[in-house]
């Protein structure tokens, strides 16, 4: 072959397209239909899809330790669902998934930790549960060896470990497609029941710890709205306190007569604000600005001097500072002009960076929100911004947070796998729960927890649980920090919620 043939030959096989692969779904719902494209994506849609076409909710990412991941496309042949992706080589799936009798959780599907390779076929409903039980047993090691303290299971727990197992093994047994399916689905369940046990019982053990009392955090969020009820703020102080709280977030407001904070003034309805919580012992996180208020035009600069403002003034006061809120969210700037990729991450290791050059000993907190194949994009998704940005822009933040709100995002038996996969990308960096909440304007719009189309006991549930899930992680600082606490706590009729009552509830039972 000639210099000319070679090179053409070369030009065209960079020009081509990588090899893409495709899978062959069989998946059933719980009637046991085989569940078509529409049937599938029903079945991973949110409450309130509408009318639109619904965007495939699964996220498809290597699984031989290179970095990417892509939502792939669904199509039909026959009765069987494609699923195509144009990254060659094997994959793992993420996606939403309802499970009988708890809600609605993100799950893994990856072949054994092999992950899926082209024409491979898959049937959903067992690969989901052979999964998540297999990341169930790796959770339950770690838990048992690496927490501070050690888990030790009792013998309930120990009952819903061999439970989850035999259902396993009865499920492997059936031979019908449909009863197949049934039986791995019910063997989900008893998987999730499993975990779920493992996170509260380990949680309240880590939290009864002595060693461990002083290090975990128990917060609440009260956001700018506050400004707005000053008769209220020491009857709101009194209730955040007799919750069991030790911490609050306190979100200031974008002011736009004064962004920066440049003036004196501007401090003056958050002063008496924060000597109240300090006179009542609760620790205070400044929240910089929450990222729905972030407007398109800020900069690095613009928000270092901000943070700057804030922490000098509070310099005594306030310790720890949170530079960046759910930051790998693509609605930071607007949604008619969103900051451009790699924008947010900038602003936040620079806001970090000049707090810790006030002084070093200032802790600095930056928050990431979860979200997978829920997510617009790789880039966007929680273990994406942490491949493409997390290394370099959390250099200067000495400890990384997790959003979770389950309506939008489910997470259920991702919990223990979230934190996990963090620390896999952040091995040096503390974490904690930094932000929860649940059907925001008191109707569920999204994916349910607990009971379907119940608000009020989804909520209840997830904050009977978060508490002590966020302490039972090996490392984490506990956490919580809800942020619906003024309108779904303390409203202003200043009387308590059944939220409230929750929370309190749990803080009670892991000892404070």
């Amino acid at each position: 072959m000639g210099l000319g043939a070679a090179l053409a030959w070369a030009l065209l096989a960079l020009a081509a397209p990588a090899r893409s692969g495709t899978l062959k779904i069989l998946a059933y719902d719980a009637s046991g239909k085989v569940l078509d494209v529409p049937g599938l994506l029903a079945v991973m849609g949110r409450a309130n899809r509408g009318e639109e076409p619904a965007p495939v909710p699964i996220m498809a990412s290597p699984t031989d330790g290179s970095p990417g991941g892509e939502r792939p496309k669904l199509s039909r042949e026959g009765s069987i669902v494609l699923l195509s992706w144009s990254a060659p080589g094997r994959v793992a799936l993420s996606l939403p998934w309802p499970v009988g009798g708890d809600g609605y959780s993100t799950v893994w599907a990856d072949h054994g930790g092999r992950g899926f390779g082209d024409g491979d076929l898959v049937y959903l409903n067992e690969e989901i549960a052979l999964t998540q039980y297999r990341l169930f047993k790796e959770a339950l090691e770690r838990h048992t060896t690496q927490g501070a303290p050690a888990y030790r299971p009792s013998a309930a727990a120990r009952r819903l470990f061999e439970g989850a197992r035999d259902a396993l093994a009865r499920a492997d047994e059936a031979k019908d497609g449909p009863q197949r399916a049934r039986a791995f689905d019910a063997a989900l369940s008893a998987v999730a029941r499993a975990s779920e046990k493992m996170l509260a019982e380990h949680g309240e053990q880590a939290a009864r710890d002595k060693r461990l009392k002083k290090t975990l955090r128990y917060g609440l969020t009260l956001d700018d709205g506050l400004l707005d009820r000053v008769g209220d703020h020491r009857w709101i102080v009194k209730k955040v306190r007799a919750s069991g709280a030790d911490w609050v977030r306190l979100v200031f407001r974008a002011d736009p007569d004064d962004f920066t904070y440049s003036n004196a003034a501007s401090f003056n309805e958050y002063d008496s604000i924060v000597s109240e919580l300090r006179a009542s012992g609760i620790r205070v996180m400044g929240c910089v600005l929450d990222t729905n208020q972030w407007p398109s035009f800020l900069t690095p600069q613009l928000y270092s001097q901000r943070a700057r403002n804030l922490a000098l003034h509070y310099a005594e006061q306030i310790r720890s500072w949170e530079v960046g809120l759910e930051i790998n969210g693509d609605w930071l700037g607007g949604s008619q002009k969103p900051l451009p990729e790699g924008a947010a991450a900038r602003i936040t290791g620079a806001a970090a960076a000049q707090i810790k050059a006030i002084d070093p000993s200032l802790e600095t907190v930056a928050t990431l929100y979860w979200w997978d194949g829920t997510a617009p994009d790789y880039a966007h998704s929680l273990f994406g911004w942490l491949d493409l940005f997390g290394r370099e822009t959390l250099s200067r933040v000495d400890i990384v947070g997790l959003s979770l709100e389950p309506e939008d995002n489910p997470v259920g038996l991702a919990f223990d796998t979230i934190f996990a996969r963090t620390r896999q990308f952040l091995p040096d960096r503390k974490l904690m729960l930094s932000n929860f909440g649940y059907a925001e304007d008191g109707r569920l719009e999204g994916y349910w927890w607990a009971e379907p189309g119940a608000a009020e006991a989804g909520r209840d549930a997830l904050l009977s649980l978060y508490p002590a899930a966020a302490c039972s992680e090996p490392g984490s600082l506990g956490g919580g920090f809800w942020w619906q606490t003024l309108d779904q706590m303390l409203p202003e009729n200043r009387r308590v919620t059944d939220a409230y009552r929750a929370y309190e509830r749990a803080l009670r039972e892991l000892g404070r």
